[in-house]
């Protein structure tokens, strides 16, 4: 991936390439970005244009061959961990220490069709859909067995991370001994979404590269590439059209099917809900240059908006805040999702 094909951040990659020209880029890189965010995108431009053969003054020149294997993440020297776990498509082997190489081809063929993936996206595409990732000690070990050859065609190795939060205690400390003497060569890109949750020890050994949120036409360009949310879609629709209609069992197969989401995927059905709210919301407020409708939804949008009263929104929004919370907090989902649904028919 080249840097012009990035999305948002403009300002970012230029500062990464006079980094790099500058002798300046560090052996290890925390990027943090909002779910989606595109810093893996940024992984990918940077992993390219340190091995490019022949760059320019701005970007990789995507012709060599070190290009063309970075385009289709097959360079020998460049290297994936993310979070995993047991899934049906691996042996009874594998399944008892799970690690990022087994998924690799499902990964490659998600990052290759939307770089800006999200955690759930990413747990999706490798079969572990209803449970949460982890980075094992296992991993860890297999860092140390991958970083500890020589580049096999490029002047650096390079690791990238996503989501490294995720490490359990004994990999986060074998991955910090790599960072405190790194092998010759290396290049660590970690991505995070919640990089308080790292060991300060790690944190302290990376250069901090925050991204900046997508703006709304930047926001709708990523989305492009991305799966319609039809699924989330209808459950919201079907929550609130209960809800108006005081009809409690008809939530009954709601909560049900939110309890039986992972973990990850109730928490981002939440922001969805919250952010579909926020729509009718803008549109009840004629305000709907603001709401980011999409083709489609138009003429649900107004209809909510005609029949929800104003007191519901805050109360909606206070009700899942509650619920991510309680999801973040491993308390019973079928409670945590039961209640949600009766408060907002309450509210509505």
């Amino acid at each position: 991936m080249r840097f012009s094909e990035i999305i948002g951040n403009d300002a970012l990659k230029g500062s990464l390439v006079r980094m790099v020209r500058g002798g300046r880029l560090g052996h290890a890189i925390l990027l943090t970005e909002e779910n989606g965010g595109g810093a893996f995108a940024f992984a990918l431009a940077l992993a390219q244009f340190v091995n490019c053969r022949q760059p320019s003054d701005e970007d990789s020149c995507d012709v060599c061959g070190s290009c063309h294997k970075y385009r289709k993440l097959i360079h020998p020297d460049l290297h994936f961990v993310f979070p995993v776990s047991t899934a049906a498509s691996l042996s009874e082997s594998e399944k008892k220490a799970p690690i990022s190489d087994y998924f690799l081809p499902a990964f490659r063929e998600l990052a290759l069709e939307n770089p800006y993936f999200t955690e759930q996206m990413l747990y999706d595409a490798i079969g572990i859909e209803n449970k949460s990732g982890l980075i094992s000690v296992a991993e860890a070990r297999r860092i140390f067995e991958k970083l500890s050859l020589r580049a096999a065609e490029g002047t650096w190795k390079t690791m990238i991370i996503f989501l490294p939060e995720k490490m359990n205690l004994d990999a986060a400390n074998k991955l910090l001994k790599l960072l405190e003497e790194p092998p010759q060569g290396t290049l660590f890109l970690l991505i995070s979404h919640n990089p308080e949750r790292l060991l300060p020890t790690i944190r302290s050994r990376c250069q901090t590269i925050a991204l900046k949120p997508l703006d709304r036409a930047e926001r709708r360009l990523v989305e492009g590439t991305a799966p319609d949310n039809a699924e989330y879609r209808e459950i919201a629709k079907s929550i609130l059209e209960a809800g108006l209609g005081k009809q409690i069992a008809g939530l009954f197969p709601q909560w049900e099917m939110l309890a039986d989401f992972g973990r990850e995927k109730q928490r981002e059905w939440c922001l969805y809900m919250e952010n579909y709210i926020r729509k009718i919301y803008l549109v009840a407020q004629g305000l709907d240059s603001l709401a980011d409708i999409v083709p489609g939804e138009e003429a649900t949008l107004r209809d909510f908006a005609a029949r929800i009263r104003p007191a519901f929104y805050e109360k909606a929004f206070v009700a899942l805040d509650g619920a991510i919370s309680a999801v973040g907090s491993n308390v019973n989902p079928k409670l945590t999702f039961c209640d949600l649904c009766n408060r907002l028919l309450l509210a509505i």
